[in-house]
């Protein structure tokens, strides 16, 4: 069924109404990162490239750019394992009504703010109240969670456990796909759930590796709300976003710029390739 040119122009106005206001901000943060605008320089003047310079060479980015590709590595890679294992789970059980449970279940972290997240994690993680009690009652060592380099460690694991149950989802999703006619020859000539599983759904389900690991890296590089909701601007857990936020509640605002571009361009590299991808399978198909 083919889209209408009316239809086609009521789905297109609201899409490059929102892509001109989205460009004209990326626009201007370019504009602004050019010049020295900040508290100190409040008259804009042209600065080229003077600002990302600066940017590259400042400790605290360097520091919040090597933490936030480090905390997109381990999400990214333990969040599939987590969701995989998940997901291969959830689907032994036979009965929709228990998958659905489950899945719900787990999902729920990620329904959450992460705001919330953070002020139940920051309770969970005291010293005094929440699992260290615990450790020290099976005589176990107090490790502290929250305090120097553990703290990065913590929020990750979180960060983990918010979105794992939705990692799982996008499995299950591609794991329901799979053509029943392959489950069912298996099953005749014998072989076992977990060889089904492994050596049928899994492989089949590709795709579902590839959307999480976009949507893991891109929440990872917009990491924000967890770790300020936790230790507010804490260096041990300062990712760019909050760098970015940093400079620009202290009025530098072309570094704040640069960093937020730095941040639109590590998108964009983990986005178009996939678009790409996706638009090309789109158009071969319409063939």
């Amino acid at each position: 069924m083919t889209m209408s040119l009316k239809g086609f122009i009521v789905f297109l106005v609201p899409t490059m109404i929102f892509a001109l206001f989205l460009y004209y901000g990326i626009l201007w943060n370019v504009v602004i990162a050019s010049t020295d605008y900040s508290i100190l320089n409040p008259r804009m003047e042209f600065k080229g490239l003077k600002s990302f310079r600066e940017l590259f060479s400042d400790p605290a980015f360097q520091d919040a750019f090597k933490r936030t590709l480090l905390w997109a590595g381990l999400l990214v890679s333990a969040g599939n394992l987590v969701g995989l294992l998940l997901a291969s789970a959830i689907f032994q059980f036979e009965k929709p009504r228990l998958r659905n449970t489950l899945t719900t279940f787990f999902l729920y972290p990620f329904s959450l703010s992460l705001v919330v997240v953070g002020i139940v994690w920051r309770w969970l993680y005291d010293p005094f109240k929440g699992i260290d009690v615990l450790l020290t009652k099976f005589g176990m060592p107090n490790i502290q969670w929250l305090e120097g380099g553990n703290a990065f460690w913590s929020l990750v694991l979180t960060s983990i456990w918010v979105y794992a149950g939705f990692v799982a989802l996008l499995y299950l999703a591609m794991f329901y796909n799979v053509d029943r006619s392959l489950i069912e020859s298996a099953i005749v000539d014998g072989a076992s759930s977990i060889t089904i599983l492994t050596r049928i759904v899994i492989p089949n389900s590709k795709q579902a590796v590839i959307i999480a690991t976009i949507f893991l890296a891109l929440f990872a590089i917009q990491m924000f709300d967890l770790p300020y909701s936790v230790l507010f601007l804490n260096p041990f857990t300062m990712t760019v976003v909050m760098y970015v936020y940093s400079k620009f509640t202290s009025l530098y605002f072309y570094l704040a710029s640069a960093a937020a571009i730095v941040i639109i361009v590590v998108s964009a590299f983990i986005v178009i390739p996939y678009a790409v991808y996706g638009l090309k399978k789109w158009l071969l198909a319409g063939r």
